[in-house]
């Protein structure tokens, strides 16, 4: 299905220079006040230029341009333009099943727009293009057979105005529009019923009323006593079939009292509420609907406001299914619930700057790609990081090895600076599984996420080799295995064939012991130290004591142990916490000055 796949916009509002990919379902996430708007009304603006105000040049004196790529223009689709002579302009212009088109404004005070598509001839190698020419005949009908006029729906700036009444350019008409085409294709006997009423009541009409005639005559006569030579007739208009929408008013009503009330007088959640399912009623009629030549841009800004949870996760839905029938979905979003595994990979990070303005960050799928050689493992770190809605709206991820450190570390991190670490803008994240650190950390650099990891001290001489963090082959590792050689006798733990800590439940030792064991030896402490600052300038902190019991002086391991750990966290003040577990305090200045 054919839809846009990229977007630059240049010189709009605090867009200095902003390129992004989207997708059939692009979800924009960031701050207050990154520009994620702006974005979305550059999207609306390129299908549908208009003239822009001197607010919305970030440099008045330089233009605005929107640059598009639409794709996926197979020759089914173009088949489906109904006009022949527009199938015949947009043809020449579509390579590979690629289209890029350019809305210009000249300036704030000249406001003069150009629309322009690819010189294609002179673009021979993939990627933006570098040549423009303007729009040949016929070639904006079919585009806009291709991409319509894209429906906006802003946030509450105006929720009266906008889902009031059915007026020309609101949301609610605009969705009524959506709505109405099916009901008005399964009624056609409606036009029919108007025509008839059109030709008794209009001046013009084939059998205008008896009455109407003779009111005709009878003022005409009256009037050429005072003025002779002019004459009257009484045209009575009727209305389009679209035109009973437009007039029309949303009521509401409640089921428990029977009051009913027009839609502007209900409270703002309810407002939203009812918008948002209009939208879903709207991807239920679409479910099912195929072959149609157009693709409507759907831009949400903040679905989520004012919704139940259990809505948010239900307009989701509703957004996911139209992205699949007949619309193509980009929303801005503050919530996590907005996003799933099935849609995180295409998330976009929308960051602002004082000097760069807006800037965006790769998606999740793109970066995998690129950092990561090899299908099964870019697919395992797809599926962990994709889980982890936190990533998108933290700006330091702190990568956990398991839920004990995932538990803790924040509540530890509370306690010692009074505040929780949310705003600080960091999260606490667990992977799950320690192999996958590397690959995380590999990703989430290439999407331009500050993270590091915590993990446990083993993890040093384990995953932290095989994913290439150090070097296998290090003299520390000979050492490593030589300790642990010369302590095993003493204490009686099992080592594996490599020569590193293996878990014997008969013997009551645990691998998290042994390191522990190892890391408490005067020589063992020494080399655990010297990986410990080894592995910080890779961007993991690992316990030098082995691991995160040590640091709180837990006897075991599980869920009761980690219920007894908040509770002594709890109980504890920050002075306290800092003089009996002092490297909590150090792993967090480590973190905060990353």
């Amino acid at each position: 299905m054919h839809r846009l796949s990229h977007i630059r916009i240049k010189n709009f509002r605090a867009c200095k220079d902003v390129s992004l990919p989207l997708e059939s379902y692009t979800p924009l996430v960031g701050q207050n006040n990154t520009g994620k708007s702006s974005i979305l009304q550059a999207l609306s603006w390129v299908l549908k230029p208009a003239a822009l105000s001197v607010k919305d040049f970030h440099d008045p004196g330089q233009m605005v341009e929107v640059i598009a790529c639409i794709d996926g223009i197979t020759n089914e689709v173009l088949g489906r333009i109904p006009e022949e002579k527009h199938r015949k302009a947009i043809t020449p212009y579509c390579r590979d099943g690629r289209l890029w088109i350019r809305a210009s404004a000249t300036g704030a005070i000249t406001k003069k727009l150009i629309k322009e598509v690819w010189d294609v001839e002179q673009c021979q190698e993939d990627g933006e293009p570098g040549h423009w020419r303007d729009y040949p005949t016929g070639l904006p009908q079919a585009v806009s057979a291709l991409l319509p006029e894209p429906l906006l729906v802003q946030a509450m700036h105006d929720i009266g105005e906008d889902l009031g009444k059915a007026k020309a350019g609101t949301t609610i008409k605009s969705l009524l529009d959506e709505i109405m085409g099916p009901l008005l294709e399964a009624h056609a006997e409606l036009n029919t019923a108007l025509d008839t009423i059109r030709n008794v009541l209009t001046a013009e009409g084939d059998h205008r009323s008896d009455h109407l005639q003779q009111f005709d005559a009878d003022a005409s006569g009256a009037l050429e006593h005072f003025f002779p030579g002019l004459s009257l007739d009484l045209d009575l208009q009727v209305v389009d079939v679209k035109e009973f929408f437009k007039a029309g008013d949303l009521h509401v009503t409640d089921k428990t009292t029977g009051d009913r009330r027009r839609f502007d007088q209900m409270g703002a959640g309810a407002q939203r509420a009812i918008q948002m399912a209009l939208i879903r009623y709207l991807a239920g009629m679409r479910r099912g609907e195929g072959g149609s030549t157009s693709r409507r841009l759907l831009l949400i800004d903040e679905p989520e406001l004012y919704l139940h949870p259990q809505g948010v996760r239900r307009l989701r839905q509703a957004l996911a299914s139209l992205a699949q029938t007949g619309f193509q979905v980009v929303f801005s979003t503050h919530s996590p619930l907005m996003l799933s595994r099935d849609n995180a990979a295409d998330t976009v990070i929308v960051r602002k700057s004082a000097n760069e303005g807006v800037t965006v960050r790769k998606p999740l799928r793109q970066a995998v790609n690129e950092a990561i050689e090899g299908a099964e493992s870019q697919s395992r770190a797809f599926f962990e990081l994709s889980n982890l809605a936190e990533i998108y709206f933290a700006e330091r991820i702190v990568l956990c090895e398991g839920k004990t450190d995932r538990r803790l570390l924040p509540l530890a991190y509370e306690r010692l600076y009074g505040h929780a670490p949310e705003l600080d803008h960091i999260a606490f994240v667990s992977l799950g599984s320690c192999a996958d650190i590397p690959k995380a950390l590999l990703v989430l650099a290439a999407m331009g996420i500050r993270a590091c990891a915590v993990a446990d001290l083993d993890f040093a001489y384990t995953h932290a080799r095989k994913g290439g963090l150090l070097d296998r082959n290090a003299q520390d590792m000979a050492d490593t295995r030589r300790i642990l050689a010369h302590l095993q006798p003493d204490h009686g733990f099992t080592l594996n064939k490599n020569g590193l800590p293996q878990s014997d439940n008969q013997a009551g030792w645990r691998a998290a012991d042994i390191w522990a064991c190892f890391a408490s030896d005067e020589e063992g402490k020494t080399i655990a130290e010297g990986s410990h600052d080894a592995m910080k300038k890779v961007g993991v902190w690992v316990w030098p004591q082995g691991c995160i019991e040590q640091v709180t002086s837990a006897d075991d391991k599980g869920e009761d142990s980690i219920i007894v750990q908040e509770e002594q966290l709890r109980d504890m003040s920050a002075a306290k916490i800092e003089q009996q577990m002092p490297t909590f305090k150090a792993c967090f200045d480590w973190i905060r000055s990353m």
